[in-house]
Order: structure tokens, then sequence, then C-alpha cells
């Protein structure tokens, strides 16, 4: 039976109950020192900036993602992108590896498939945030400011956050639709429970109001159904930077304020709900045109241990081989054919078992 997804890292022989959790505590670990390191990169920053007091002031705001502030937005964001790295390392050392399963099926990103749920995304929040404005504005002019000039902190804003929001997504999909699904993955077969297990984790690691929290989880189980239904992060991804950005270019613009909730009602849950509608059914038709591998290949029964026999039986010395004696040939077994994408799996091998 083909192995979905958030099962790849349990249906393996390299599998153990602790090692994953484990994985989670060495991640914690190196997040915490590659955050000292970020730490100590922003203060050699604002010294060089002549920002006394920029540190304290950047570390009293951490987390506001204020685009006002360009360089506590950026230290912001690589803050969470430093999650990459550390959840790699995690799984790197303690295992099960190789960590390219943490991306798909296949063992890795499938950027071609990257590429056009990034076309398909931009498109639907593109069209659904900007449909949301037009309505805003007719139903209530006061609710939408009028776009601000571009000068040059706009464009650094502008390329900032072109460069920086889709690592930042990658990262919370990497930790939620990637580590805790797979974590959670290997505690039952039916993929609803860490859909569901990975959802609130999600919504609590935002701080927002009632409304904001909500948007965020309707957001969440979407990107955790993509990564069932296609079978990688590829689709989550690529839907998570495309609405990041999105918003974040119409802050820098001046037109809304993307990380402030304050406002927000049962509408604007409106816009959430149809782009999450409309790039599950995008993405099921394009997986289903493109072929895409959504399953991972089962791993063969491990070879039947053969026991020496000892002592040797009494005629085993009474015969020699002849000079010149070659064993006859045995009917070599036919080899396993994989999906061409997919690496090697600890396991594959009939050695693997023992490792």
């Amino acid at each position: 039976m083909a192995t979905p997804y958030h099962r790849l890292a349990r249906e393996t022989p390299a599998y153990a109950w602790w090692k994953l959790p484990l994985a989670g505590l060495v991640a914690l670990v190196a997040y915490a020192g590659l955050t000292i390191a970020l730490i100590a990169a922003g203060a050699a920053w604002f010294v060089l900036t002549d920002s006394s007091n920029g540190l304290d002031e950047w570390l009293d705001a951490a987390g506001d993602l204020d685009l006002e502030h360009l360089d506590f937005f950026v230290l912001d964001m690589l803050a969470l992108v430093l999650l990459i790295p550390a959840i790699f390392i995690g799984v790197a050392v303690v295992g099960p590896r190789p960590v390219g399963y943490l991306s798909s099926v296949a063992g890795r990103l499938r950027w071609r498939w990257m590429g056009l749920m990034a076309l398909l995304s931009s498109i639907v929040f593109i069209v659904t945030i900007g449909a949301s404005l037009v309505v805003d504005e007719l139903t209530d002019p006061t609710s939408v400011s009028g776009a601000s000039s571009v000068d040059g902190r706009v464009v650094a804003a502008l390329v900032a956050i072109v460069l920086i929001v889709p690592f930042q997504a990658a990262a919370e999909e990497y930790v939620f639709r990637g580590y805790l699904m797979q974590l959670f993955g290997s505690w039952s077969r039916f993929a609803a429970v860490p859909v569901i297990l990975t959802t609130p984790l999600f919504v609590a690691g935002h701080l927002y109001g009632l409304w904001g929290l909500l948007d965020v989880g309707l957001f969440g189980l979407t990107a955790a159904i993509l990564t069932i239904r296609t079978g990688g992060l590829e689709a989550a991804i690529a839907a998570h930077a495309a609405n990041n950005i999105v918003l974040f270019v119409l802050d820098a613009l001046g037109m809304i304020a993307a990380t402030d909730d304050s406002d927000a009602g049962p509408t604007d849950l409106i816009p959430t709900v149809v782009s999450g509608i409309v790039i599950l059914l995008l993405v099921e038709w394009a997986a289903r045109r493109t072929g895409l591998q959504r399953t991972r290949e089962p791993i063969p029964d491990p070879p039947a241990p053969q026991a020496p026999m000892w002592p040797p039986p009494p005629y085993a010395m009474l015969w020699y081989p002849p000079a010149g004696y070659a064993p006859p040939p045995t009917a070599a077994e036919p080899p396993r054919v994989l999906h061409p994408d997919t690496p090697a799996y600890p396991g594959e091998l009939p050695e693997g078992w023992n490792s």
C-alpha cells in the first residue's frame, strides 16, 4: 500500500517512537542558537547605523511586523526563517532520514509544481483580496486608505517583501504542515488526525483578535488539506507566500495595515473562505492534470533471515568441490521500479533494515 505524506516518517524501518519528539527538541536547541546569532547580528547592524537604542526597541517590538521600521521587519522575518534550518538540523541529527521527505513524497521540493502553485495562488489572492478592497471602498470609503506615493522607502520595502516573505511562509509550513503533521501522522493512519491537531497549533502561533484567529485557522485548515492532497508542502508554501506578499505589499503602499485586525469582523472571513475553496479546487484539478505523485512507493518487506546451521551436519565435510567448479546461477530478483524522482529511503536496500 502506498504511503501518504503524513505517514512518511512512520512507515519506514528506521522509525522509532522517540525519534520525531527528540528531533523537535534538537530543533528547539538549534533554533535558540541561531536566534542568539541573529540577535548578535542585529546588534551589530544597529551599531553600524548609529542607532544606540535600536536593539532594545526591536526586541520590545518583536513580532509587530511593522513596515514603518523596515529593519525591524526584516529581522522579525529572519527570526521566522531560521525555523527552516532548525527543523532540518533536528531531523538530520535524529532521523528518520532523509530530510527531503519533509518536503514531499518525492523526497524533495518539486520546483516545477511549486512554480505552477505560485502562479495559481498569486492570481487567486490578488483577485479575492482586491475584490474585498473594492467592496470595502464601495460600502465604507473610510475603511481603505489611498495608496501612498512610491518613494525609495516604499521600493525598499517591496523588495524586502518579495525576497524574504516566501522563506517566512516556507518556514511556517515546514513546522506546522511538515514536522508536526508527520509527527501526528505517526500516531494515526487517518489524515484527519494531523489536519485537526496542527490547525489549532498554527492558530496559537499568531497574536490576533477573535476574527483574526479564525481567519488564520481557516487558512491553516486549507494548507493542511493541500498538503495531504498533493503529498507535499509546495502548494501550501505557495498559497501562504502569495497571501502574505499581497497583504504586505498593500501595507507597504499604505492601503491597509496587514497585521492590524482591531476592526475585523465576520465579513473579513469571506475572502479567506472563497480563496481557500478556489485554491483547493484548482490544485486538485492541476494535480490530476499533471499526474502529480501524491504518495510514496511502499517499502518492500525485509528478506527472511538465514540462520546459520551450527554445528554443521556430518556430511558437510565429506564433499569438496572439484577444481573449476562453479555453482549454478540463480535467477536474479527483478529490480523494483520506483518513481523516477524518489531517492532511496532508510531501509530501501536490505541492509538498511538493520540500521
